[in-house]
């Protein structure tokens, strides 16, 4: 049976995705297919283009939140997309296209003047990553072929649909539930990350980086369960990433271990569903009816 995984956005708190392809890798279950949003596309199309969770979580180790981020010119961000750009395309080439990688993959962004949600399944891989990691008022939209693209979060938190239309049989859903906060709370970590954080941004910058991240995260709560009404994921999971903040991308050991252990912990319902019995079959075709 064909397996598509669907990564969901959140961040820094997308790290945990890594820790799901690493079960999965070491389980020997194969993909078929993997739709990402925000943090799921940067993940899911360094994988699709063939790198092991090793080598992605040893990039994500060696880059920093200065690295991710980019002055914008544009007065539309506070930052621009352009450090995503650069990352995705030092690691794959300039010119990967999305069709010829070795995995089917998607990435869903948000088109602005349509209000519709895109699946680039077709596309230069370093455009669509942009699209869809575009989160409103911190980036500024990504621009090309003429259209604007916000985050794809806004509309579709996690393509399990995406990941369907792909030719998956069987979809794995990996929510991080993620809207805050965008640090964590602890005030007892002094990190580097957090701290040039709060040097760049006023206390009332980043009230408004929160306010912003929980109206994202109330306004994709009906779409989420329209799309679970329609097309249904076969398996959700859904890691302990929410003690981790959104720009925590130094808290990479936490992430990892918590996508790790709740797509270990989800393996023998995943195999259940890879190898159903007769009976399994059965039941499934006259639900179907």
């Amino acid at each position: 049976m064909k397996l598509g995984i669907a990564l969901g956005g959140g961040g820094a708190k997308g790290i945990a995705h890594i820790g799901v392809l690493r079960a999965l890798t070491q389980a020997r279950v194969p993909l078929h297919a993997v739709a990402g949003t925000s943090a799921g596309s940067i993940v899911g199309a360094l994988y699709a283009a063939g790198k092991t969770p090793d080598e992605i979580e040893r990039l994500m180790r060696r880059l920093n939140l200065r690295q991710w981020l980019a002055r914008d010119n544009t007065g539309l961000g506070i930052f621009s997309t352009d450090g995503f750009r650069r990352v995705i395309e030092s690691e794959i080439g300039a010119g990967a296209r999305i069709e010829n990688l070795p995995l089917k993959f998607a990435a869903v962004a948000t088109e602005m003047e349509s209000q519709q949600e895109v699946a680039f399944t077709s596309g230069l891989v370093a455009d669509a990553v942009c699209a869809s990691c575009a989160f409103p008022v911190v980036l500024a939209p990504a621009q090309f072929g003429g259209k604007s693209y916000l985050d794809g979060g806004l509309l579709n938190p996690v393509p399990f649909d995406a990941a369907r239309r792909l030719g998956a049989e069987c979809v794995l859903a990996v929510d991080l539930a993620a809207d805050e906060p965008m640090f964590t709370a602890n005030p007892a970590l002094h990190r580097p990350e957090a701290i040039l954080f709060r040097f760049i941004f006023s206390a009332e910058q980043q009230k408004i980086f929160r306010v912003g991240a929980r109206t994202i995260g109330i306004m994709t709560k009906p779409a989420r369960k329209l799309k679970l009404m329609r097309a249904p994921p076969d398996l959700t999971i859904y890691p302990d990433v929410q003690t981790i903040g959104l720009i925590d991308f130094d808290l990479i050991d936490l992430s990892l271990a918590a996508g790790e252990r709740a797509m270990r912990d989800a393996l023998p319902q995943l195999q259940t569903l890879l190898h159903p019995t007769l009976w399994d079959r059965a039941r499934k075709m006259w639900r179907i009816k």
